[in-house]
């Protein structure tokens, strides 16, 4: 009949499969390649540049908030610093040799004026002075392990072809069969819907139409 309704039931999605996945990432990898080479290099550059623009003025506004805050130990640090700076660069003291070398003649004795005895004078002076200068290059270390230092770090860049890989495209793949999957059901309820208020109005409309 002409009036007659006919409602068509929606097709449910495919789907995905694993090799279509794959197919799928194979085919939009090079292009995904292509687009890291171009970008990464200028968002690498422009870290370096922000970090050569900025570094200086944050790391002077730092310190000077910190000496504003703990005056004290900021000065102390510096004399610390310059401390360790010139004893890095000095010489035992006088006195210290002479100290040495009259303990150790007490200690030789009469072997005092031996080659084995000068020898060993020797040995223990070079060894006095690395001593000497080992304790303000520590004194050094210590200090500048108190000190916000900068280190240097690698530039970050976007990873494209990291995130782009066959788990990424397969699960993509899978959340949108999902929403696919959720909408023909939806469209599949509509329909049932439809159809049975459709029979039920013909049910009234039949029984008016015996009276």
């Amino acid at each position: 009949m002409g009036g007659d309704t006919h409602i068509t039931e929606p097709n449910p999605p495919a789907a995905p499969t694993t090799a279509q996945s794959m197919r799928e990432w194979i085919e939009n990898y090079p292009a995904v390649f292509q687009l890291q080479q171009q970008y990464a290099p200028q968002e690498a550059a422009q870290q370096v540049a922000l970090t050569q623009q900025y570094a200086q003025p944050l790391g002077e506004a730092f310190q000077r908030a910190n000496a504003a805050m703990y005056p004290e130990t900021a000065a102390l640090q510096e004399q610390l610093a310059g401390q360790a700076s010139e004893g890095m660069q000095s010489e035992v003291p006088d006195w210290m040799k002479r100290q040495y070398q009259s303990d150790l003649r007490a200690n030789l004795g009469t072997n005092v004026g031996s080659g084995m005895a000068a020898d060993y004078t020797s040995r223990g002076l070079l060894q006095q002075q690395q001593g000497w200068g080992d304790y303000y290059r520590n004194l050094g270390l210590s200090v500048a392990g108190r000190q916000p230092l900068s280190q240097p770090q690698q530039p970050q860049t976007s990873n494209y072809t990291n995130a782009f890989s066959p788990n990424a495209v397969m699960g993509a793949n899978a959340q949108n069969y999902g929403n696919y999957a959720n909408l023909y059901g939806n469209m599949y309820g509509a329909n049932a819907s439809q159809m049975y208020q459709g029979g039920v109005n013909l049910g009234i409309l039949g029984r008016w139409g015996g009276r």
